[in-house]
């Protein structure tokens, strides 16, 4: 069964940007698009509803079963007193939600710019970290008091998105064909070159002759043939 994501991206409104004139929730609702949708090509069952109301986001997640429920964010200090970078915020840094948070996090740090506040925090008291019944990754995605985190937020909201995607699909060992080069159908080379793949060795040639006429019968065809 695949495993339940719930994506609760911020309602905040009020939290304007240093650029852009735009604020929180109008990013934040653009990122959880784009991690939606890339983990929907990995097969997850993902939830996303844009329901302002944190309170009924959790009981929508709780409802739904979630395994995950990630809360999507961009940051802020009162004093502007920090350069930015990711924060993943946690109901504890142990254990399974270490590990989750710590798979978001490598992917999402080296992506943006700052770097000065970059790390887990236990955040106990949290509504959703504490409320929720899924694994809780609470992600706060660069700082956008700063006029290169703002910047660099709106820029970039499907790669961030993306990369929330990506290190939920590393913590559940999940791939998506595109990413992995080795899944990848190519369209044929004009080189007149022709690329041989071996199926299968034998010792005994009976064997050997029986997985022949298995292959022709599902319809490989063409150059194909015993060798010694």
């Amino acid at each position: 069964m695949a495993k339940k994501i719930y994506i609760s991206p911020s309602n905040q409104n009020f939290n304007t940007y240093a650029t852009g004139n735009t604020n929180e929730k109008v990013q934040c609702h653009k990122i959880a698009k784009a991690c939606f949708d890339y983990l929907k090509k990995a097969s997850f069952d993902v939830m996303c509803t844009y329901n302002d109301d944190m309170y009924a986001r959790v009981r929508e997640s709780n409802a739904f079963g979630a395994d995950m429920h990630v809360a999507i964010h961009t940051n802020a200090t009162a004093k502007h007193n920090v350069t930015g970078g990711t924060q993943i915020l946690l109901y504890s840094v142990d254990g399974e939600r270490k590990k989750a948070g710590q798979a978001v996090y490598n992917r999402l740090a080296p992506l943006t710019p700052g770097k000065s506040a970059e790390r887990l925090i236990a955040k106990p008291g949290f509504y959703e970290c504490k409320a929720a019944d899924g694994l809780t990754v609470y992600v706060e995605a660069e700082f956008h008091d700063t006029k290169e985190g703002s910047d660099f937020i709106i820029k970039n909201t499907t790669a961030i998105g993306e990369a929330i995607a990506k290190g939920i699909c590393d913590y559940y060992g999940a791939i998506v064909a595109e990413d992995n080069p080795d899944e990848k159908i190519n369209a044929p080379e004009k080189s007149g070159t022709l690329y041989i793949v071996q199926s299968g060795a034998f010792s005994s040639k009976a064997n050997a002759q029986r997985h022949l006429q298995s292959l022709k019968k599902a319809g490989f065809d063409g150059f194909i043939a015993i060798k010694n």
